[in-house]
């Protein structure tokens, strides 16, 4: 399995967070997710499950938006559990079918997934795997977009170098900036997870200040 592979990369993903999910009691299953503000792990798991049924029943964009992953939520709220996870494996067959015919959304469900599994494990305060192939592939995919936005936005050319001996070479820009870091923390980082403080304690090469001011995050904004 690897990352070019999405639609095996979603399913193992899928089968490691449900097994969790299905070991849980009642208790744990409400418990908050600080990632997530006002949801619990069942909250959590409820917008991935809803995610796949609304994209399979062809729901219009957008689908991650505020709107939309509280809709996702609530429409599971009389749900137990076990209910929700009945419904996310229900669905794996059909959705399988179509990570294989568009890989490229698929990549970017699959990048929600391992991000919410990451919350969710912090959340239960279980161990997490930071080099996995899952958290690899998203830190990876997010950063590329990164450098994107960083060219187009700012003229910033970005070169990331991962402490996993993966270098990703700058896109455009003529303003250089290096960053060091690991796939897991980087991942974090980009998807707001960390502080503005933290970020800014990466390991740069050149003034970051532009970039985690305007577009460094793929949602939203970084506070302190």
């Amino acid at each position: 399995m690897t990352a070019n592979d999405p639609s095996r990369l979603y399913s193992a993903e899928r089968a490691d967070l449900i097994e969790t999910l299905r070991s849980l009691t009642r208790v744990q299953a409400g418990s908050p997710v600080p990632a997530c503000p006002g949801w619990t792990v069942k909250d959590v798991a409820a917008h991935l499950s809803g995610l796949v049924a609304e994209t399979l029943a062809n729901v219009p964009l957008p689908r991650g938006s505020d709107d939309a992953t509280a809709r996702q939520v609530a429409d599971r709220a009389g749900l137990t559990p076990d209910d929700v996870c009945d419904e996310w494996e229900s669905n794996a067959s059909a959705f399988d079918q179509f990570a294989t015919d568009d890989p490229g959304y698929t990549m970017l469900l699959t990048c929600d997934l391992v991000v919410h599994a990451h919350d969710i494990a912090e959340a239960l305060q279980r161990p997490i795997d930071e080099a996995s192939v899952g958290t690899i592939a998203a830190a990876e995919r997010y950063l590329g977009m990164l450098q994107e936005r960083a060219a187009e936005q700012l003229d910033i050319s970005l070169t990331v170098e991962l402490t996993e001996a993966t270098t990703l070479a700058a896109t455009g820009g003529v303003t250089h900036l290096h960053l060091a870091a690991k796939h897991f923390e980087v991942l974090r980082c980009l998807t707001g997870r960390r502080t503005l403080a933290q970020v800014s304690a990466l390991g740069w090469t050149g003034d970051p200040s532009a970039l985690l001011s305007s577009c460094f995050v793929q949602y939203g904004s970084l506070t302190d």
